[in-house]
């Protein structure tokens, strides 16, 4: 994804709520959270001092902490993809960040809870499939689906467009934020009436750069950091055009505090469907 290994060493997190309520049938529903190249430093429960995610801090003092926890591979494809189905890198059929999707052969852990009587739904960021690809989420066990399929596109927090079970959706490219849309069909996945325990596979696409925010969330962080501005005028002359990598990520002015109010924002979104669980 353009991005060094370093980072996305650590950039697959992800967590299971402990007091997420059980089905009718007494079987566990499952919440689990993916946040991109989000590194374990940046949380307070591991020792970030700039700013405070209490909520995911409360997710880690009432249940537990994976400390040996690594993402799959470097980069974004591969590692996602080792998530899904359960397998070292080198088992998987997506090893590069090409925009391969998982073939038809590929068992994910969405077909097999599916299988088991599970209500499954993607919302977030994919990456493994695109529209009419043996990839596509419905194809690998998701009954639902909400987001980002391609992940380039997914390098941008406003967008014209979402994909809702792989049918084009629009959305307002100076109005939507991406991850707060996530948040809100998270929740009313959730809150769905439905006999069967569910799997919900929740992939914010936060704090990966592009670092934009809606503004009421960077406010607060404004003047807290020492600041270089990012420019690229070339990216801001189109505010859609994903497509064209040439065109890297708009600019910003304030990027640190940007960061923190991309992950203090996530946090808060964590703790809304925390409370809808319980």
């Amino acid at each position: 994804m353009g991005v060094t290994a370093a980072v996305l060493a650590v950039a697959s997190w992800s967590v299971a709520p402990q007091t997420a309520r059980t089905s009718q049938d007494g079987r566990p529903n499952i919440l689990l959270i993916q946040a991109d190249d989000l590194g374990y430093g940046d949380l307070s429960v591991y020792g970030q001092k700039h700013f405070e995610t209490p909520s995911i801090y409360r997710l880690a003092r009432e249940g537990t902490r994976f400390t040996q926890y690594y993402s799959g591979s470097t980069v974004c494809a591969p590692s996602r993809a080792a998530l899904m189905m359960g397998l070292h890198t080198g088992h998987v059929s997506i090893r590069g960040n090409s925009e391969l999707p998982l073939p038809d052969g590929d068992r994910t852990m969405a077909m097999v809870l599916r299988d088991a009587g599970y209500r499954t739904a993607l919302v977030g960021k994919w990456g493994l499939g695109d529209p009419g690809t043996a990839g596509q989420p419905d194809r690998k066990g998701f009954e639902y689906s909400f987001g980002f399929l391609n992940q380039r596109h997914a390098h941008r927090q406003f967008t014209e467009h979402l994909y809702r079970n792989a049918a084009r959706v629009e959305t307002g490219v100076t109005r939507d934020y991406a991850n707060d849309l996530f948040t809100r069909e998270a929740a009313a996945f959730i809150e769905r009436e439905d006999a069967r325990p569910f799997f919900l596979y929740l992939n914010y696409t936060v704090p990966h750069a592009e670092l934009r925010v809606p503004d009421e969330a960077l406010k607060p962080f404004v003047g807290k950091f020492d600041e270089k501005p990012f420019v690229n005028e070339k990216a801001d002359a189109r505010q859609s055009g994903w497509k064209d990598v040439s065109l890297g990520y708009r600019s910003q002015p304030l990027p640190r505090a940007a960061f923190a109010a991309m992950i203090t924002r996530m946090d808060r979104d964590v703790g809304s469907l925390v409370d809808i669980l319980r």
